[in-house]
């Protein structure tokens, strides 16, 4: 197929409508503000040093376009000569899935009403067959438009100081804080390229296994997919590339050759740990990792269940890191980082995690039969023997306390109760921080939830637990979002219990590391971007900075670490060409995803994992749904902006009215109401559209008063 595209040059564009006039003629389009084909501008600054910008060029006609599998009639197809996006109208029924699907906003429709048609720029196909090029780019007086072969575009303005064109992540990979590549491995996976898949999602962090049962798994909230009809299974996906390799019984990996003679060592084999030793080792350093407990894994292996997370994935994926030559020590608590440095260790990554639990501060906390979530989960993922009554209670609403909960319920309790003050509705602001699937399959294991409840004493007889009294919570956080609960005035309840399991949250110990920074959470201080401590060649990063996260944003900070430290070693800026990435707000499932095949209630409590995974058929049925929205590369290159007066000559009168006339009728400037692309106005940026939505406004009234084609 060939691809033709479009070159905007934004410096030169005067916003005098030409081309969106002479579209609407050529194309028999009514003229006027309120019909598709319009140009998009908006403006910053003061006369005569305004800023103008302007998207002339309504469809970006990708490579791989989203719209057309996403459109249910068929009324969207990929037209081969010149590659052109085309809409066939009398297919169209307006449900707008091409709306929803594309990463740009790019369709418009006749009107605002539900079941309006699209209109959509069609490349000017009719002129192409004619020799002619699109009628915007002849119009163009400025010469601000130039039209052609995609790849003679590239090659002519690519080389331009301020041009970027390149593709963009998918937004799946955006909303990953380690930026894995769903996509890539996603495509392969359609192809039956299982091994090759995997091999592509080591290259990122070798965490498959363990992401693919116990991640947060935010690519599937921000998937373009699911703006469809429902995300792809991401997820789920990871498991099935991890549990193939493992029924083959993958082929040990030769160590990566040592390059480097800078000693590294890690403090912590979590996941963040894990993972910066994992990136420098390919780098060629040398990597020793000192874990205080007799096994790797930190948090992962003592912190989550076996039902969630069994021991023979995790030590796989630990394997393999040591397989690329990772030396990890066991039993070999760290006691001052001086004695590191004297060891002959250049740098120092401390990933010790978030160990110390928040105690409740209530009358009977001393009394027995109080169990921390944290020590209760590793001593019994350890394999101790652990005791717990009938009547256990579980305080806290997060993941760890979901776990505590059902972990008691596979010790044989008979009833297992679950106190927290969020709320049960997982749409609320006050609601559960535990997922949405871990509370739904909790409460089919048995498990009892009693939300919006506080602790106000725990009861004791003779020294041991024999209940507590509650109080109803009215709201978790403040206006400002942050921690403060408020209780009612009513009697307080009573609850019988002879084990009490306490999951409130946990914070770091950093008492061996007195002579770095701490915050007043009790963690330490590192920079957001670079991860280095108060102290040259000390870096930190997981949960002994952050405070309790999630396993995928650790591996995120390990990865931050060993560019750092790689930096640090070759005596680089550690910031430069950095900067920290705007992820999604939203950590989960998307609406309607299914969640993964999950054991039978029978059998989940004497099964080694209560999810089960999903086979090649479900697999590959997932994957073909992926929008591949990182190849959807814009055929269309920007040059930005300039301000105006160190491009052109001006009739500066003329000019005034022109811009004048584009003015609401109050007279105040247009607002930037393309907030995601308004830096567009700077120099240095790099107009790659993926996940920027540059087009989207909020409404069709909005594009109505925004739209500025004075003809």
């Amino acid at each position: 197929m060939n691809q033709y595209g479009f070159f905007i040059d934004l410096s030169r564009c005067i916003g005098c409508n030409a081309c969106t006039v002479s579209c609407k003629q050529w194309h028999d389009i009514s003229p006027g503000p309120a019909k598709p084909m319009r140009v998009y501008q908006w403006e910053t600054g003061n006369f005569p040093d305004v800023r103008l910008h302007m998207l002339p060029v309504m469809c970006f006609h990708c490579e791989s376009p989203s719209c057309v599998e996403a459109c249910e009639n068929g009324a969207l197809y990929k037209e081969e000569k010149y590659g052109a996006v085309l809409a066939d109208a009398d297919k169209c029924r307006g449900t707008r899935k091409c709306w929803d699907a594309c990463p740009y906003g790019s369709p418009q429709y006749l009107s605002d009403e539900p079941e309006a048609r699209m209109l959509k720029c069609n490349m000017c196909i009719d002129r192409l067959e004619e020799g002619l090029k699109p009628i915007c780019v002849l119009s163009c007086g400025m010469r601000a438009m130039e039209f052609g072969p995609l790849t003679e575009i590239v090659r002519k303005y690519g080389n331009l100081t301020r041009l970027n064109a390149k593709p963009g992540y998918a937004p799946c990979r955006l909303a990953c804080p380690a930026e894995v590549d769903a996509e890539g491995y996603i495509g392969l996976i359609v192809e039956d390229k299982v091994k090759e898949a995997i091999e592509l999602f080591r290259e990122n962090n070798p965490f498959a296994g363990v992401l693919g049962r116990v991640c947060t798994h935010p690519c599937e909230a921000d998937c373009q997919r699911g703006k469809v009809d429902w995300p792809v299974s991401i997820r789920s996906l990871k498991r099935y590339m991890a549990d193939y390799e493992l029924g083959g019984k993958r082929a040990k990996v030769n160590p990566v050759a040592r390059t480097k003679d800078e000693k590294v060592a890690i403090v912590g084999s979590g996941p963040a740990g894990l993972s910066c030793a994992y990136d420098l080792v390919k780098l060629g350093y040398p990597v020793t990792v000192f874990e205080a407990a007799a096994q790797s894994g930190g948090m992962m292996r003592y912190g989550i269940p076996e039902y969630r997370l069994p021991n023979e994935i995790l030590d796989n994926e630990i394997e393999y890191i040591k397989e690329m030559g990772v030396e990890i020590k066991t039993h070999s608590p760290v006691g001052r980082l001086e004695e590191l440095r004297q060891d002959g260790y250049q740098a120092i990554f401390l990933a010790t995690g978030a160990w110390a639990s928040h105690k409740l501060g209530v009358a009977g906390e001393d009394s027995e039969g109080i169990i921390y979530a944290l020590d209760f989960l590793r001593r019994y993922n350890s394999g101790e023997q652990v005791e717990v009554g009938n009547n256990v209670v579980v305080i806290g609403g997060g993941s760890v306390a979901i776990d505590a909960a059902r972990v008691a319920l596979r010790l044989k309790a008979e009833e297992v109760h679950l106190i927290c003050l969020e709320s049960r509705d997982l749409a609320c602001a006050d609601r559960m921080l535990a997922e949405d699937m871990e509370v739904e399959q909790a409460e089919i294991e048995g498990v009892i939830i009693h939300p919006c409840l506080g602790i106000s004493k725990v009861i004791a007889h003779q020294n041991s637990v024999a209940g507590l009294e509650t109080v109803g919570c009215l709201s978790v956080l403040d206006e400002e979002g942050r921690f403060a609960p408020e209780f009612t005035d009513d009697a307080p309840g009573v609850m019988k219990a002879d084990t009490i399991i306490v999951a409130i949250g946990q914070r770091p110990d950093t008492a061996g590391f007195s002579k770095l920074k701490k915050a007043l959470s009790g963690g330490i201080v590192a920079d957001e971007l670079t991860v280095e401590t108060s102290q040259k060649g000390i870096f930190a990063g997981g949960d002994v900075v952050t405070g309790p996260s999630n396993i995928i944003s650790a591996i995120a900070q390990g990865k931050q670490a060993a560019i750092s430290i790689d930096r640090y070693l070759r005596g680089l800026d550690l910031r430069k060409d950095r900067e920290l990435p705007v992820r999604s707000s939203v950590s989960g499932v998307g609406p309607g995803n299914a969640p993964p095949p999950a054991v039978p209630k029978a059998q989940r409590l004497y099964s080694t994992e209560a999810e089960q995974g999903i086979g090649q058929e479900v697999a590959q049925e997932q994957a073909s749904r992926c929008f591949k929205c990182g190849t959807t590369m814009p055929c269309i290159i920007f040059k930005p902006v300039d301000a105006k007066e160190a491009v052109l000559a001006w009739d500066a009168m003329k000019a005034l009215e022109l811009w004048q006339s584009r003015q609401p009728y109050n007279g105040e400037p247009l607002p930037e109401i393309f907030a995601e692309i308004a830096d567009v106005t700077e120099a240095s940026l790099e107009i790659v559209g993926r996940n920027k939505l540059v087009l989207k406004a909020k409404s069709g009234d909005e594009l109505l008063y925004y739209t500025t084609d004075n003809e």
